[in-house]
């Protein structure tokens, strides 16, 4: 499940995403607002962007493989409080989770660092039978968009195998708006990511507490060989 308060938010996990889909998992993408305050529209009304912006998660979820629920909050409106972190607990309970990935606790946007309160806080409530009904007990693992400033455990997920998508994800949604950031910025930037972990192309969170292995890991990623 991943949860984020504007469409367009996703495309840093757009290849993680990909990846489970294409592996037989079960991939919800949440947003908890239709974005309908974006600038790029112009003197658009904000009931225009919102049918336009969902017309846009319809299509990046397709391209996933994913499920998708838009959220009825509004845009630069979150708090991360109660009537949110309830709402997503509902559906936590009902889709039931194994993890969840979202925005950082510290970005600068005010919408962003509400979505991971609202997130932190729905992983206790979806516990509630009081709440939701038939709670979600099983653990659950939170992973968020990584910062240097945050001490807490890196996690590299090898995407090679859906960095196409993920490019498509990125192109789509740069041609609407016409970002400076050119697919070959994108790449690169990936290719980067994936050079930290030793594969070609990588997508980076943290969680608030490491991943617990068998054993030690060993050998060359899947796929490569010994040289």
């Amino acid at each position: 499940m991943a949860v984020f308060a504007h469409p367009d938010d996703e495309i840093g996990a757009s290849g993680t995403l990909a990846l489970h889909a294409r592996r037989g998992d079960r991939v919800l993408l949440v947003w908890m607002t239709r974005g309908e305050l974006a600038s790029q529209f112009g003197e658009a009304s904000p009931e225009e962007v919102a049918r336009v912006r969902e017309e846009h998660g319809a299509h990046v979820a397709g391209l996933l493989g994913a499920e998708y629920r838009f959220l009825p909050f509004r845009d630069t409106f979150l708090t991360g409080g109660r009537e949110e972190a309830l709402a997503l607990a509902r559906l936590m309970a009902d889709f039931r989770p194994q993890a969840v990935l979202t925005w950082d606790p510290l970005d600068v946007h005010p919408d962003h660092r509400a979505t991971y309160q609202a997130v932190l806080s729905a992983l206790k409530l979806c516990r509630i039978p009081k709440l939701v009904g038939e709670a979600h007990r099983e653990p659950v693992r939170l992973y968020h968009y990584p910062r240097r400033d945050l001490l807490r455990p890196l996690v590299h997920v090898d995407v090679t195998e859906t960095e196409e998508v993920a490019e498509a994800v990125f192109a789509f949604y740069q041609a609407f708006y016409r970002w400076p950031v050119t697919l070959e910025d994108f790449r690169a930037r990936r290719r980067l990511r994936g050079q930290e972990a030793g594969v070609a192309f990588a997508e980076a969170f943290q969680t608030e507490t490491p991943p617990v292995w068998p054993g030690l890991p060993g050998g060359p990623p899947p796929g490569r060989g010994r040289g």
